[in-house]
């Protein structure tokens, strides 16, 4: 069953094209204008950041601000999106970027805490705005979508035995823990290229995290189906996970699967 389910999928790279310090690309209407420095012309290299943080960050992003008026002493007003403030994960050290003079480039902070407060496969998205749209640079770069995860070292823990319920067959399935914490990932577990990763509790016996996860298997009628437990219980080297199928509805998921179990053995 496994064999004959295995997905390939061409993932398609776009290319970003920055902002750099002279602000000529953001705004196209831009292009071929002489303008006078005169304010901040402060702006942020692009639309879209993407960063993986660890421990070593210290719970901290660094979002760069440019300017291009660097004659003078001057801050910008930085907010962030209310969706983030609301959720609490991710505060804003400084509402304000201030920059000494001849200095071209200050840094918005985004505070996380620590590493452990993101999930294993979890991707962040943190919207920040340059409140006053008077010290922006004519490149009108003035809100930037941060993309954060986590980044995780994998190393080879060893060949386990996964049985699905659901699919009604088992078989040996490579296992991978991060250096960083008790967290393990399973490639390719039913379907090529759809890994699944989870967190266990220090002591291994109670799940901690297995976000919403795509198996690579398609309903016929609903599409991809997504595996989230509603638990675990361990028995040995057993993680026995009360397993449920969701699809995507309305903008939203819905359990399609429930009631069945998958199981993996964990090597001696």
């Amino acid at each position: 069953m496994k064999e004959n389910m295995k997905l390939y999928t061409i993932k398609a790279c776009a290319a970003v094209l920055l902002c750099l310090v002279a602000f000529t690309s953001c705004d196209t209407d831009a292009e071929g204008t002489k303008y006078d420095i005169s304010g901040v012309e402060a702006a942020f290299a692009s639309t879209q950041m993407s960063v993986e943080v660890g421990a070593e960050d210290n719970g901290i992003i660094k979002v760069p601000v440019y300017r291009g008026n660097t004659s003078v002493e001057a801050s910008v007003s930085i907010s962030m999106d209310e969706a983030t403030t609301e959720e609490g994960l991710f505060t804003l050290n400084n509402s304000n970027v201030a920059f000494a003079k001849d200095e071209a480039v200050g840094y918005a902070e985004l505070n996380f805490g620590s590493v452990d407060n993101l999930s294993a496969t979890g991707k962040y998205e943190i919207t920040l705005t340059i409140n006053d749209e008077s010290t922006l640079s004519p490149a009108q770069c003035g809100e930037i979508t941060v993309t954060a995860q986590r980044r995780l070292t994998w190393e080879d823990y060893g060949i386990g035995v996964y049985s699905s319920q659901l699919f009604g067959q088992a078989w040996e399935q490579p296992i991978l823990k991060a250096k960083e914490g008790n967290i393990y990932k399973l490639p390719d577990c039913i379907t090529e290229g759809y890994p699944f990763v989870f967190t266990l509790s220090d002591d291994g016996q109670s799940l901690v995290n297995w976000d919403l996860q795509a198996t690579g298997y398609k309903d016929a009628t609903y599409g991809m189906v997504y595996f989230t437990p509603a638990g675990m219980q361990r028995q040995g080297n057993a993680l026995m996970f009360a397993m449920r199928g969701a699809v995507a509805v309305e903008g939203g998921y819905g359990i399609l699967y429930s009631g069945f179990t998958e199981t993996l053995e964990l090597p001696e």
